[in-house]
């Protein structure tokens, strides 16, 4: 048998992982504020350039948030904490749910894929911070 060495890095995950959690945060509060304001202002179809620049925006931030996300999966993978590495894996299967209903939605134009654009970014919201607040 080998001898497993705890370390402090092992106890607690690392700076960059704090840093990455942290920006992860902040543009899922955009993402949030542009899908607002995308359902506010953005008529279907659009017409005007203000309405393709807030729903450009939202999906921009969208891909953001999934390049962030599987950065977060493959930090945790290399730090080998277990519990941020399964809140990382489930954030990205939210991600991946919330980029389905999106799809779905601007594809199909069917209000009710919507929701499942909620339950991901809920989902996702909840794994960052939790994350968040691990590594802090």
């Amino acid at each position: 048998m080998s001898k497993l060495v705890v370390s402090q890095s092992r106890i607690r995950p690392s700076r960059l992982m704090l840093y990455i959690s942290l920006t992860e945060t902040i543009l899922l509060a955009g993402l949030f504020y542009a899908g607002i304001a995308t359902l506010f202002y953005d008529k279907f179809p659009l017409n005007a350039y203000s309405e393709a620049l807030t729903l450009s925006s939202h999906i921009t931030l969208a891909m953001l948030v999934g390049f962030f996300g599987a950065a977060m999966l493959a930090q945790s993978v290399r730090e080998g904490i277990r519990s941020v590495y399964l809140f990382s894996l489930l954030n990205l299967l939210f991600i991946g749910i919330a980029a389905a209903g999106g799809l779905a939605f601007y594809g199909l134009l069917i209000p009710d894929y919507a929701y499942l654009m909620a339950l991901g970014f809920f989902g996702s919201l909840f794994c960052t911070s939790s994350v968040l607040f691990y590594a802090i």
